[in-house]
């Protein structure tokens, strides 16, 4: 029962940043594990690892159930299956080796494997442990050196020396506190330096910064269509658009960029005929009567087209084959930008939600498709383009990169858009399907995070969830809240410079994965020698 108690206060102190609480309780989240392990077997302790992870899952994804109930195990499979195995190796080395080799392979697989969560196919990295500190961004501005991962490495070696120090301290205190208070302190100089000493030098980057940059107005538009009855069923399309417009109506003539969310319109934009869509030239012509020198960055739902008697077979791995039809086709989740030029710059979301817009290894096991959910008409495999890329303004030397959705959540790929000279941010997006839950609270907290690793900032749409304005140092300027349409207008900073993470991208997940790779040749090398040396 006391292990039991302890997993679950584990499962606690892991889950309570994702509430929105604090992201302190991170520091002492494997405490309560690495008090079990000193008690338990090998297995026994894995054991127990796996349930902590399986509730701190539950505690904090279980929204996800909403719109998709197989994903909610899915997530917790995936995930539990994935940092058990680092917890096995970690006992594994703790019991036949030195306790700093054992450390060291915790605490390098740990975040070899959140990189490889964010770079693999089966990739679901919301709940890797340094975006618990969105809540508490001013703990981190050195993010835009090391980006979350770096997050991550300060929890696991905050919790190595905060165990040790708890441990030092009981022994001490069954030892009849031999030392005094003197001894007593000097358990805790490691701790206060660890989790002191990153939070102090962030405190100060903070204070320090200042936004770079030249200012344009920008406004954001939350239509607040529900995605279930409303988005792709009971509103029309023509609705839809009036929406729009009128919300954009709203704003003063002086915005230079207006933000509409993912999939604001979704009546089938084939991409060769765009630039002679209806819906298209209804949105150009009021730009051009009221808003001649704006740009309308929206999402949209787009076909390409692909003749069968150019292909023999379909030309993509995503394509689509209907035996009814002449043609094959990709379906892709977009954006474009709509001026009052005959440009239409579009752009692919390229990292894709698993079990909804991908499936990973379909040509291993085929048999997976039928498990695609079906969210806004469009399931399965979607199509995508392989990078980032921007949006540049007419007649000026601005370019903005707009993410989709999820691919908030990817650090490094964030930076990409950055890379390709973005001076600013937009996130568009469509919470709605979790409704009123932790989701949508998390998934923008993550967007502070994107702007102090790039240092850009960041103008958020979303159908309904949070819209807001994000600054540089990742602080809200303003929001608008659940189930409330509206628009906003403010200004975000074209910023210029590149940050180091932007330049290098995951160094500290790089770094880790050799270091495990190292600390396991070490160990093996390290057995094998102490073996020949009983034989002898």
């Amino acid at each position: 029962m006391k292990n039991i108690l302890l997993t679950l206060l584990s499962a606690f102190l892991f889950s309570v940043p994702w509430f929105g609480l604090t992201s302190l309780t991170l520091f002492f989240a494997f405490v309560p594990l690495l008090f079990i392990q000193q008690r338990e077997e090998g297995k026994r302790f894995v054991w127990y690892c796996a349930l902590s992870f399986i509730f701190f899952n539950l505690f904090t994804v279980w929204w996800v159930w909403f719109s998709a109930p197989i994903g909610v195990f899915a997530a917790t499979l995936a995930f539990t299956v994935l940092f058990t195995v680092v917890m096995a190796l970690y006992n594994r080395v703790w019991k036949k080796a030195k306790r700093a080799l054992a450390y060291t392979v915790f605490v390098s697989a740990w975040v070899a494997a959140e990189y490889l969560y964010l770079n693999g196919e089966i990739s679901f990295p919301w709940l890797n442990l340094g975006n618990g500190f969105a809540i508490d961004i001013r703990l981190v501005q050195w993010y835009e050196y090391s980006g979350a991962l770096g997050g991550t490495l300060w929890v696991l070696v905050a919790n190595i020396v905060i165990y040790e120090a708890l441990s030092s301290a009981i022994a001490w205190y069954r030892g009849g506190c031999e030392g005094g208070i003197p001894r007593f302190c000097r358990f805790w100089i490691a701790p206060l330096v660890v989790v002191g000493l990153p939070a102090a030098v962030s405190l100060c980057m903070y204070s320090a910064y200042k936004e770079q940059g030249v200012p344009v107005e920008v406004a954001v538009l939350q239509p607040n269509v529900d995605p279930y009855k409303d988005k792709f069923s009971g509103m029309s399309q023509k609705e839809q658009e009036d929406l729009l417009l009128e919300l954009m109506a709203q704003a003063p003539r002086s915005v230079r960029y207006f933000v509409a969310p993912e999939t604001a319109l979704d009546n089938g934009f084939w991409i060769e005929t765009l630039d002679r869509n209806r819906t298209i030239l209804r949105i150009r012509d009021f730009m051009k009567e009221n808003y001649p020198n704006s740009e309308f960055i929206l999402g949209l739902t787009t076909y390409k087209r692909y003749d069968k008697s150019e292909y023999s077979s379909p030309p993509t791995e995503t394509a689509r084959v209907k035996e009814n039809l002449p043609y094959y086709y990709d379906i892709y989740n977009s954006a474009i930008q709509i001026d009052t030029s005959s440009v239409i710059p579009l752009y692919h979301k390229s990292r894709l939600v698993i079990g909804v817009e991908m499936l990973p290894y379909q040509k291993q096991l085929p048999f997976i498709k039928k498990w695609s959910v079906d969210l806004g008409g469009t399931s399965g495999m979607l199509g995508y383009q392989e990078e980032a890329s921007v949006f540049p303004a007419c007649n000026e030397e601005i370019n903005v990169g707009t993410a989709i959705c999820y691919e908030s959540v990817y650090g490094e790929y964030f930076a990409g858009f950055v890379r390709k000279g973005a001076r600013a941010m937009f996130v568009i997006t469509n919470d709605g399907w979790w409704g009123d839950t932790f989701g949508y609270r998390q998934h923008f907290s993550y967007s502070r995070i994107r702007a102090v690793e790039t240092r850009r900032s960041v103008a958020r749409s979303a159908n309904t969830g949070i819209s807001g304005f994000i600054n540089q140092r990742g602080e809200v300027v303003q929001r608008l809240g659940w189930d409330k349409r509206g628009i906003l207008v403010g200004e975000v900073m074209l910023n210029e410079k590149e940050t180091f993470y932007t330049k290098y991208g995951d160094t500290v997940g790089r770094a880790a994965s050799y270091v495990f790779v190292l600390s396991l040749l070490y160990y093996i090398a390290y057995r094998r020698r102490k073996k020949d040396y009983l034989y002898e």
